[in-house]
């Protein structure tokens, strides 16, 4: 952070994005913080903070959770009306995020922003299917999916919040988290959610996280349970299909073999209790 020369704190959105524009490359949006404390690369030499923006509050709208991009994780984690979303999945999720004092500093924008490559907020939030609001000369909202295709230029635009959809009746999610310790990051997530329908299971969306790359969808996992009760048997064939088909790889957290494994264990966890909520 020595070579950080300018320190600027705009009040509009608009301010924000012109001078994010005039810096360029050497400047760098700031959240909550913590990225840019860890990983700011040196030639950032301006830091644009975004605290004095109206992106705090979070509220329920038509149905939809909606929180703006500055609330931080412990806040979020807080609200009554997180608690009250999907059998409070969000909070279950942010419980088992880093630290207290962490969660205290990220921001909900920061946590989809950063070019970090884990992120259990991520995980969560696709399988949930978030769209994501941000800023570039105009506002846009568009699926977090894609906005995950341009991840590492994220920060050329600026993230205003993020919205989680009205949950259809009968759907349910679940969240696994694998660590070695409660701050640790984790050697691999998993968010599963679905929605019981008359014929079996619809609307599937199976998320892997920390493989050790970024949230990302597991398609032929969702196809083979689409239309399917959520028995014993088409679990622990889910279970053994995700082994087959997670692009897991080795780093210094669990070898690729090892995340197969765990795979399996969290989609026999998370339709494990998806299953006995709904009855099945």
């Amino acid at each position: 952070m020595t070579s950080v020369q300018t320190y600027q704190r705009p009040s509009s959105i608009e301010e924000a994005w012109r001078l994010l524009n005039e810096g360029g490359k050497s400047a760098k949006l700031v959240g909550g913080g913590v990225d840019v404390a860890l990983f700011a690369p040196p030639e950032i030499i301006m830091l644009i903070d975004l605290a004095d923006l109206p992106n705090r509050s979070i509220e329920m709208r038509d149905g939809e959770l909606v929180m703006g991009a500055g609330v931080t994780l412990t806040e979020l984690l807080e609200s009554p009306l997180t608690a009250g979303y999907l059998d409070g999945i969000v909070a279950t999720m942010l419980r088992q995020v880093a630290s207290p004092l962490l969660r205290n500093a990220a921001s909900v924008g920061g946590a989809l922003a950063s070019t970090h490559p884990w992120s259990d907020v991520i995980t969560l939030f696709l399988a949930l299917g978030a769209r994501v609001t941000q800023y570039a000369g105009r506002l846009q909202t568009v699926l977090l999916d894609e906005l995950l295709e341009g991840r590492g230029i994220i920060d050329r635009a600026i993230i205003t919040e993020v919205i989680l959809p009205v949950p259809a009746d009968r759907t349910y999610v679940s969240f696994e988290k694998f660590v070695r310790t409660g701050f640790d990051v984790g050697m691999l997530n998993c968010a599963c959610r679905l929605t019981m329908g008359d014929d079996g299971c619809e609307d599937v969306r199976i998320v892997f996280g920390g493989t050790p790359d970024i949230g990302h969808r597991l398609e032929a996992v969702e196809n083979a349970v689409n239309e399917e009760r959520l028995d014993q048997a088409a679990i622990e064939s889910a279970a053994v299909l995700a082994s087959e088909v997670i692009p897991a790889r080795d780093d210094v957290r669990a070898s690729a073999d090892y995340r197969r494994v765990l795979a399996a264990v969290g989609i026999r966890r998370c339709f494990t209790r998806i299953a006995q909520r709904a009855g099945e």
